[in-house]
């Protein structure tokens, strides 16, 4: 019954586009796509996320936005053409259509071998293959079999009015054979997704799975490969351009990136071009605390190496850091606002990420392309949330995104001691992520013992925070622990492998050097604030048999817990009251998994 009314309905414009003049059809075509556009928001995405991913660092948001509305109306255009096939003849192609290298065609079929035309979903391909037949080079077409019975045969009658010839995709490839031995020309589309058992060339810097069917049949016959485009010039005005022959798939690609980059308004975005590409681009936003983009940092190589275990290649899951800077703390919260109303609307718009951003982490964000994005913390979670949108990616948080809801993330990684409600969405973990592994600890102690001399068998890692929300740093505290470190150090002679980081007040980083850097047992003090080479604190894990840290820091904690070594915490001075905190319940889960011990200040020597 659809199939029947939809018949009807095609008929009815038919008629109604023929009656009228040709600017005034293609006036109510691009109407005709602008409303598609509005209506069909999984398409809509689709193409603004191609279109992104191809030119993301080359043009801007509203660019690439503008661009996807005029495919839309190039496509509503098309439309209309095609209904009025009826009233299409040699003095409309004299009027309406240019046409470039034709005599190409006359020296490929000279090799009376046959001749395949390969073009794209480009332009008005439709027309193309109608007006071969009235310049006498009638094309045999392989079409795609539509659901609708009645309408896909009324689109190959109006395919077949100049003498084209429709061969359907499925039938035995004979009918092909037959055609080409009998010097004919066959056209074939080729610019769609082949799955993965395709054959996967370049496009656009990512590898694209085509299909490679073309090839084979002119390998088997010895038949010409002409590539050939139809290009709309202004409104009722179309150019056909006939390219010398290409000898594979890549060749075509090539040429057809080529026509797309310079009409991209033409090319049919709207379909998953890149569905089978093995290539997956991590986003991680970076807001200038180590702790943190450490912690998406593992995140991201957990997800290369689930990809490698799963058979693809190293350099096909790769990320790209991009710091994030608000103008503010009143844009963070505005941004965090506006993060509760997003939707596909925001895709091609970001006016709240433009506003509330920098100048320089606005274009940094919208220069790059991703299918996933990762953040950790409460204050890039809105950034998040709205980076999402833009590339149609899915998203990670680490930690509880205040800011953000929760239902905006496909994953968020939240530790327990954060007493998260369990949700589809939520994993909870006792510690934060961290990148620790044998691996890594095993070669940034190689590259430390490089560096500086280590000779005793025994060594002890320092791993010292500062203050934060909930504690602060007393450097009388810290002065008995390293006296106390530094009376045992002369005893039991083990020698000292200690760092600071960035939240580490000044006082205490003068102690440390005035009471660790004359001491010669204490081969390394980084002071995180002065000098902080990458890799400072798996150096020290891998190099130490027991680590000592400071109890308010979640990432330096979870990274040691992380390394098997044996870990003693020492828990700093609470700024206000007397209730249990977050990371005092963190320390005591992971005490209970037996991987940390927790002591008091006044216990530093017995427990090392």
């Amino acid at each position: 019954m659809t199939d029947y009314l939809g018949y009807i309905l095609v008929r009815s414009f038919s008629f109604v586009f023929c009656l009228l003049p040709l600017r005034g059809s293609l006036f109510i075509g691009r109407l005709i796509g602008r409303i598609v556009y509005l209506g069909g928001k999984k398409r809509r995405m689709i193409a603004y996320t191609n279109l992104k991913a191809a030119f993301a660092a080359e043009k801007s948001p509203s660019e690439i936005r503008a661009i996807t509305k005029s495919v839309y109306k190039n496509l509503g255009m098309i439309f209309v053409e095609v209904l009025r096939f009826p009233v299409i003849n040699k003095q409309y192609i004299k009027k309406h259509i240019s046409l470039h290298g034709l005599e190409m065609l006359k020296v490929a079929r000279s090799n009376n071998k046959g001749v395949i035309v390969l073009t794209a979903h480009f332009g008005n391909w439709e027309l193309m293959s109608l007006i071969g037949g009235f310049l006498g080079y009638p094309v045999s077409v392989l079409a795609r079999e539509q659901k609708h019975t009645k309408l896909n045969d009324l689109l190959n009658e109006y395919r077949e009015m100049a003498g084209c010839r429709v061969i359907k995709k499925g039938i035995p490839t004979r009918n092909l054979f037959k055609a080409l031995k009998a010097n004919e020309f066959i056209g074939i589309l080729s610019d769609q997704d082949a799955g993965r058992l395709g054959t996967f060339v370049d496009f656009f810097g990512r590898p694209t799975s085509s299909h490679n069917g073309t090839f084979a049949i002119a390998e088997k016959t010895g038949a010409l490969v002409i590539p050939a485009f139809i290009v709309r010039e202004g409104r009722t005005h179309h150019k056909i351009d006939v390219l010398n022959p290409v000898e594979n798939i890549q060749d075509f690609s090539t040429v057809l990136e080529s026509y797309a980059r310079q009409y991209p308004e033409q090319w049919l975005w709207v379909h998953k071009r890149w569905k089978s590409t093995p290539l997956r681009k991590i986003l991680v936003l970076n807001d200038r605390k180590p702790g943190h983009l450490n912690q998406s940092l593992a995140v991201a190589e957990i997800i290369q190496k689930y990809r490698i275990d799963k058979g693809y290649d190293a350099r096909h899951t790769t990320y790209e850091v991009v710091d994030v800077k608000y103008k503010n703390d009143l844009s963070k919260l505005l941004l965090g606002a506006c993060s509760r109303f997003s939707s596909s609307c925001c895709q091609g718009c970001l006016a709240c990420l433009r506003r509330c951003l920098t100048r320089e982490s606005y274009k940094a964000l919208t220069a790059v392309y991703a299918d996933i994005v990762i953040s950790s913390g409460s204050s890039l979670a809105p950034v998040n949330v709205f980076m999402a949108r833009e590339l149609n990616a899915k998203n990670v948080v680490i930690m509880r995104p205040n800011l953000a809801p929760l239902k905006k993330f496909k994953l968020a990684i939240i530790p327990k001691h954060d007493s998260p409600r369990p949700r589809k969405n939520v994993l909870i973990t006792t510690g934060a992520p961290n990148r620790i592994s044998e691996e890594l600890l095993r070669k940034e102690a190689d590259s430390l013992s490089s560096r500086i001399k280590i000779t005793k068998p025994l060594r002890l890692g320092l791993l010292i925070g500062g203050d934060n929300a909930d504690y602060a740093m007393d450097v009388g505290a810290v002065k008995n622990i390293i006296s106390r470190i530094k009376a045992l150090s002369k005893k039991t002679d083990f020698e000292i492998l200690a760092t600071t980081s960035r939240r580490t007040p000044k006082d205490v980083e003068t102690l440390l050097k005035e009471e660790l850097g004359p001491l010669p047992n204490c081969r390394l003090l980084v002071i995180a604030n002065e000098k902080n080479p990458q890799g400072t604190v798996p150096a020290i894990l891998g190099s130490s048999n027991v680590v000592l840290v400071s109890g308010e820091s979640i990432s330096m904690i979870s990274e040691a817990a992380s390394s098997g070594r044996q870990v003693l915490v020492f828990n700093l001075k609470k700024k206000k009251g007397s209730g249990v905190l977050r990371h005092e319940r963190m320390t005591a889960e992971l005490s209970r998994a037996g991987l940390i011990k927790i002591i008091k200040e006044d216990a530093v020597a017995p427990a090392v």
